[in-house]
């Protein structure tokens, strides 16, 4: 059984002795409860009692009380200013107390409770607190199975790379993803795991190449964290599997915590200074520092956005968006970053080598139909990384606006700014046509109103036709009718219309007007 030296030594600085007696570091403690007045003292026999929520000035006596119940040790919360109602040399109880200097009784149960299982010792301790990655690395060496952590939305949060290690198909598409297949809300195993107490084995369906696995939903004070699993090749061993995930589970709930509180710290951290980097021309290099980019060795920012018109969607998708862009970069590409700007989530790619961000935006975006990603070009300087933020920004709109392919996706889904450029140039140029009087009762105005009086397609034979250099055999394939009706509606065009189909000047004009009102570019 643990100590309470070892109990203030995991704690990290969160507790401290409050006892005066020097013999209480040696106590040892076999479980860690809440304290609650209706259950008897007897229960707390060898147990460290947390005296969550309790007056202050009642810990005095409760410490005292506790003492002949044969508890291991009491932990109060320190208040700053305040004396504390349990005097260190008071001699008339005989159980150690602890000072809490933290909010959170949570995470200290958590903590605490983790020195508890058999294989925190020496296995799995020497894993830094919230890397989820070393964490299932170590859980699969004991395991002898490959290892995936899920949070409770069911982003893959971690996994295990050992090389030797089997697994399927489904392993695979998840890791690629960083997301079950499944939602677990509809997952009838998920479900299953969450309601039981205990962890549990799911045997390989017959006649399927898939493995067997076997889960144990993570809890902390009654909270649903996540889960984790491994792949059980060996039935046979499913129940060592077990034994050990329930094992463990006070130590995966501790570095969940760990790991949630780091991404928020730092996705808001990343968030500021990236805004700084991208939109403060005066604080932009200091940001650069901080975030530890040489701009003179190359930058490339990447922008990635969710094709989708349901804004609850999107919002959640971003999310989703900005781990998988984390996880992504941070593993091919170290020292990147990301966060969320306003519909987008913007990754910062270094290195000069201009493959890198090419690489990195199709890695993300084939995980998922629904993505898009604009790359902005090389950046040498502060003044360049926002200029390829603008650039990639402006790529993906481009992108947004593009046509649907079969109405459910776009035909290009990743653009660099300079195979871009061209198109966003013209529409920049078609948006100033909008407003200018000269648009006014013209060719294009006329090819408008025939169409809608008469109901003839004559706005889209001629963009086609201006689009395929007035070829009237290509316009008539793109169109997917008959020459002689090309021939026809150009007629119409220039003798009814008196539209001079020949002049450069109005066949310029024309393009760029009927580019308006596609609203974008084939």
């Amino acid at each position: 059984m643990p100590t309470l030296h070892d109990a203030v030594s995991v704690a990290d600085g969160l507790l401290s002795a409050h006892s005066a007696d020097s013999r209480a570091h040696a106590v040892r403690f076999e479980g860690v409860e809440f304290f609650d007045p209706a259950v008897p003292l007897a229960e707390y026999r060898g147990r460290i009692v947390l005296a969550a929520g309790m007056a202050y000035a009642d810990t005095r006596d409760l410490a005292v009380a506790l003492g002949p119940a044969g508890a291991a040790a009491l932990v109060i919360r320190g208040l700053d200013g305040q004396r504390p109602a349990v005097d260190a040399d008071d001699a008339s109880f005989a159980v150690p107390v602890l000072r809490h200097e933290d909010a959170d009784w949570a995470h200290i149960a958590t903590v605490l409770r983790s020195l508890l299982t058999a294989h925190s010792v020496g296995h799995v301790t020497g894993v830094r607190l919230g890397d989820l990655f070393g964490l299932a690395n170590a859980l699969a060496t004991l395991a002898e199975g490959a290892v995936s952590i899920v949070d409770s939305s069911g982003q893959v949060v971690g996994y295990s790379t050992h090389g030797d290690q089997p697994i399927d198909d489904i392993r695979r598409r998840t890791t690629l993803m960083l997301q079950e297949e499944v939602p677990i809300a509809g997952d009838p195993d998920y479900r299953t795991l969450v309601r039981s107490p205990s962890s549990l084995h799911f045997p390989a369906e017959a006649g399927t190449e898939q493995f067997g696995r076997v889960g144990m939903a993570v809890r902390a004070s009654g909270e649903l964290l996540g889960s984790t699993w491994v792949i059980q090749v060996d039935p046979a061993l499913a129940a060592r599997t077990q034994l050990l995930l329930a094992e463990m589970e006070p130590i995966v709930a501790q570095h969940l915590l760990r790991a949630r509180e780091d991404a928020a710290d730092r996705a808001q951290r990343n968030s500021g200074l990236l805004r700084t980097l991208l939109e403060d021309e005066r604080h932009a290099r200091s940001a650069a520092s901080q975030l530890l980019l040489r701009p003179e060795a190359g930058c490339t920012v990447v922008c990635f956005r969710v094709d989708t018109f349901d804004e609850v969607e999107a919002v959640r998708g971003l999310h989703r968006l900005l781990h998988l862009a984390i996880s992504v970069s941070s593993a091919a590409f170290p020292g990147s970053h990301s966060a969320v700007i306003g519909p987008q989530v913007v990754t910062v790619i270094p290195g000069s080598i201009a493959a890198r961000a090419q690489t990195f935006a199709q890695s993300v975006v084939r995980t998922d139909a629904a993505l898009i990603a604009g790359i902005g070009s090389r950046a040498y300087d502060v003044t360049g990384i926002a200029r390829s933020h603008r650039e990639a920004a402006a790529t993906t709109g481009v992108l947004m606006g593009s046509p649907l392919e079969g109405h459910t996706r776009r035909a290009t889904r990743i653009a660099t700014f300079d195979e871009i450029r061209d198109r966003l140039a013209i529409l920049q140029v078609s948006d100033l046509i909008e407003g200018l009087d000269a648009a006014v009762g013209d060719a294009a105005s006329v090819l408008a109103e025939h169409d809608a009086a008469q109901g003839t397609d004559l706005a889209r034979t001629i963009r086609t036709y201006l689009d395929h250099l007035g070829s009237v055999r290509a316009t008539a394939d793109a169109l997917h009718v008959h020459q002689n009706t090309v021939r026809y509606r150009l007629d119409v065009v220039r003798n009814e219309l008196r539209i001079d189909l020949d002049s450069p000047d109005t066949r310029l004009w024309l393009w760029l007007r009927l580019a308006v009102s596609a609203r974008s570019l084939p």
